[in-house]
This record gives structure tokens, sequence and C-alpha cells, in this order.
């Protein structure tokens, strides 16, 4: 089965609003959730649990502010390692925390999307998740069908097939469609410097939108200007820092365990809920964040009545570093454009194999009164390995004062000749 990817040759600034209302090319919702087993859905989040804590231990610095989504950049490498093969796919397997045989792997990815965006169909909550790949016109036929296919049956993605040459208007193009699946809350994901180092390579993306109102949302009038001390262990005025606490009390999922506290608020849309840890030493969290832990933490709450204070806050951050930290995890070939072995994606026979160049991620939240937006994008942009080099093709713009001559060939005798210093009147 041939999957088609959508043709856009010639970018113009409209693309700038299509993303918003492209044409049928494109996946729609599936409402009908793909079967899999309790013990396939307990691994999958096991396995991205577990990525997702490994990660925090990375990425979390001293004294700094930390968001992202791990579903998102899952998402995204997961379609990536649908093609990956040999050493590369097991690097990146152990990286993430893949566990699951690749076809168990792909079709629990498929049955979640799925449920996570029937849940914003209910209308209690709005919640969608969204993959797309954006590919050169260049290799577009040499791209393996049943890729093509993993990624449109498996991960509902949109494929698109771009001028790659054109590295503003391809930038332009995947930027909006970004800030089309995540109401404008991530903007300029790529740049034109990674589809100009992909070399006609290709990008896959995820993007994950959510608004939800709590199940009890907060009175705004018993919300007051407090301190928030930025030491666990300091409450001084130096370490302290002007907020709007919002403040409660009602009967909720709450337990204090030994060096913290845990406290979930459920969101109206009950299938979710943000869980709360308050450590008495925020720095000793990369040690307690590991899946064992997080399911102890869950099997301790209880419903009882609690005083609860919670900041409002509201930032956007790009999640520095990333393609390093997958590194550091083990994830070395897939970086390598000697070692990478994508062929499930574009054989290397081909010379046209891939790489990852770099992955790139960006997230916003917002927490008030009334509930939660969030959203995040992640990116892979992959480049060619085949090196196209500068355009070598000759130019000659007749644009200046010009000397011709009219030769008869057999002779090499100049029969005529000018200069062409003003171009006559039209």
């Amino acid at each position: 089965m041939e999957v088609p990817m959508i043709k856009m040759r010639t970018l113009l600034p409209m693309l700038l609003v299509l993303s918003l209302g492209f044409g049928c090319a494109c996946n729609k919702k599936k409402t009908d959730i793909t079967p899999v087993s309790d013990e396939v859905n307990i691994s999958l989040g096991e396995q991205n649990n577990a990525f997702a804590f490994n990660l925090y231990a990375l990425a979390d610095e001293p004294g700094k502010n930390l968001f992202y989504s791990p579903h998102s950049i899952t998402s995204a490498l997961s379609m990536v390692y649908g093609g990956a093969q040999g050493n590369t796919a097991k690097q990146m397997a152990k990286a993430m925390s893949f566990n699951l045989p690749a076809e168990e792997q792909h079709k629990a990815y498929l049955s979640l999307q799925q449920s996570l965006n029937a849940l914003g169909e209910k209308g209690k909550a709005e919640l969608n998740v969204a993959n797309a790949l954006f590919g050169s016109t260049t290799n577009e036929k040499f791209i393996r069908k049943d890729y093509l296919k993993l990624l449109r049956e498996s991960y509902l993605s949109d494929l698109y097939s771009l001028d790659f040459s054109d590295f503003s208007g391809t930038a332009k193009f995947i930027n909006t469609w970004v800030e089309g699946k995540t109401k404008d809350r991530i903007k300029n994901l790529v740049t034109e410097d990674h589809i100009r180092d992909s070399n006609e390579g290709m990008v896959l993306v995820n993007a994950i939108y959510f608004k939800g109102s709590w199940l009890n949302e907060f009175e705004p009038k018993l919300t007051m200007k407090d301190k928030f001390f930025v030491s666990s262990t300091e409450r001084t005025e130096e370490n302290s820092r002007n907020v709007e606490m919002m403040t409660a009390r009602g009967d909720y999922r709450y337990a204090q365990l030994d060096g913290l506290q845990l406290l979930e608020l459920p969101y109206a849309e009950e299938d979710l809920a943000m869980l709360f840890v308050l450590p008495d030493e925020i720095n000793d969290m990369g040690k307690l964040l590991n899946p064992k832990n997080f399911q102890a933490w869950n099997k301790s709450l209880e419903k009882q009545e609690v005083k609860i204070f919670i900041p409002k806050f509201k930032f956007d951050l790009t999640l520095e570093g990333l393609s390093d930290m997958l590194k550091k995890l083990g994830m070395t070939d897939a970086f390598n454009s000697n070692l990478a072995n994508f062929n499930g994606i574009i054989p290397d026979d081909t010379g046209r194999g891939l790489f990852i160049l770099d992955v790139i991620h960006k997230a916003f939240v917002e927490v008030n009164e009334e509930g939660t937006e969030a959203a995040a994008a992640t990116v892979v942009v992959m480049a060619t390995k085949a090196a196209l080099g500068p355009d070598s093709t000759p130019i000659f713009r007749a644009d200046k004062p010009f000397v011709y001559l009219l030769v008869h060939k057999p002779s090499n005798t100049v029969l005529f000749m000018g200069k062409m210093n003003e171009p006559p009147k039209m």
C-alpha cells in the first residue's frame, strides 16, 4: 500500500495559515481505540515514566525551572525508532527504556494517542496529540513505503513533501503546523539553519496540547499575595519571592511520607490529574524519581481533608541540550553520520541514508484558579549522509556591460563584434 505525501513544492507566505485547515490528505481524528492488553498498557507507561525520570536527573539544574513533556519526546523518537535497525535500534531502545517488541510498541502508542484524543472529544478538557513527517521532495522517492505506512497507521501522522531548498519557507511551514496544533503556545520550533543543515533530509514532529479545568476550581477571591522560597531549607528574605498563592480546603488524595508530601488535584475530566510532590529537599528529587517510587506514591494517596496552598505560575521553556542528554543515555550511533542505521526509513544503498542532526523540545505551562494549560512539541531533525555540497552550476547573468562576438566556428573567425553598455529603449 503506497502512502502519499502532501506535496508542497512552492512555499509562499500563504503557507503560514495552511496548517490550520489544510486539505484532506492529512489524518483526521479517529475515535475508535485500538485494543491492547492491560500488560502492554502498563509496560508502555512504565517505560515512558522510566525515560521521564532519567531525563529529569540529567536536565535538572539547581535553582532553575524545568518543564517538558516526556510523552511528546518519546512519541517523536518512537517514530524515528520505527525506522532504526541494528545497533542504532538497540541503543535507542535502551536510552528510551523501550521494552516492548517493535510491533506492540507502535500499536501501544497508537492506542494511547487515540485514548488521549478521545478524552478531548468528550468536551471536559481540550487534549490533542498530533504527529507529522516533513520530508524533502528530493528524498521522496527514497523513503520506504512501509515506513510511511507505519507513521500513518500507528502514529496517525500527517505526511508532507516540502521543498527543503527553500530554508525559510520550509521552516515557516513546519512552525505554523506546530503553532496550529498547540494553540499558538509553541512557536519557532525549527530554524532556517535546521533545514539548511539537514542537507535535504526530513523533520519528524510531535505536538501535544492540553487545557483542563480543576474538578474543584479555586476561588479567585481567596488568592493572596504570599512568599515563595527558592530554597527548600533556607526560609530567608533573600530566598523569598512574591507570588499569588491560591488557597482551598477540601477532600483531596494526599499522603505524607518520609521526606516528602504528595497531593493530587483532579481535573473535571476524571482521567486526568496533577500530582504535586513537595520534598524536604528539592535537590534530592533526581534520586527519588523512579518508576518504583512513583508507583508507591500513587498507592499511598488517600482522600482526606487538606488545606492547600498552590502558587499560580506560567512559563515556557526550551529543554536545552536534549541531544546531548540522549547521547549520555547511550543513544550515540543515531547522531553519528558514519554509524547511524536508519535503513528502515531510507536505505543506505540509495546514497541518501539518514542520521539525527538534532532533537529540540519546547514546552509551555500555566496553572491558575481555573485549571491548567500546557503544550509541548518535539522535533527530530534528520540529515542525509550524502553531502550535496554547494550548487556548482555556473551562473551567467548579463546584467552589466558586456562584449559580444559573432564567430564563424569552422574558421574561428570573428565576423562581428560589439559591446553592450546601455540597453536600447523598449
